[in-house]
């Protein structure tokens, strides 16, 4: 029993020394300092992913990303999707005679963001504060039309149910 002392003060004796005289304090400090570096970079990075999302500030261009990116879950939209898409834009926005720059700006942004998901956290703010009720059913409506355009699957089902408390409107049974 008293070797068992020994050793355990004797390895707590050095532990001690090191932490105090040679920079144990100053790696703690050093690696707790690099944990906060490493987080603030991740979030600059995600920042910088949804960045070109953010600078969105009209709802209608908004809602024809999302339309892309509802089309996209398998691939590439079809014509018929994208044809569904202008339609929408055509008759439900008013876009007729900016059809081709608001369907091009839509793809560049589409492009720029990861998933639906990513694209319907950062639309949602925007939708709640600058839609009624009756467009956001509206605009949930049209998402699931292009998604029955290209056969909807059931992650464009799950996509849209999960999209729908976010605008403030209560998930369909």
């Amino acid at each position: 029993m008293p070797i068992i002392a020994l050793i355990l003060s004797t390895a707590l004796f050095w532990v001690v020394y090191w932490f105090i005289r040679m920079g144990g304090i100053d790696h703690f400090q050093q690696r707790k300092a690099e944990r906060k570096e490493e987080a603030r970079k991740r979030e600059a990075k995600q920042l910088a992913r949804t960045s070109t999302l953010r600078a969105v500030d009209d709802p209608r261009d908004a809602a024809a990303i999302l339309m892309l990116l509802v089309a996209r879950v398998h691939g590439d939209p079809t014509r018929e999707q994208i044809a569904t898409i202008e339609n929408f834009l055509r008759t439900e926005f008013g876009f007729e005679t900016e059809l081709t720059e608001r369907m091009t700006q839509a793809r560049f942004i589409a492009r720029q963001a990861d998933d639906f998901e990513q694209a319907a956290k950062v639309f949602a703010g925007l939708f709640k504060t600058r839609l009624t009720a009756d467009e956001c059913h509206r605009l949930v409506e049209m998402l699931e039309a292009v998604a029955r355009e290209g056969g909807s699957s059931e992650h464009q089902i799950g996509a849209i149910t999960a999209f729908r408390p976010m605008i403030g409107l209560a998930v369909a049974a």
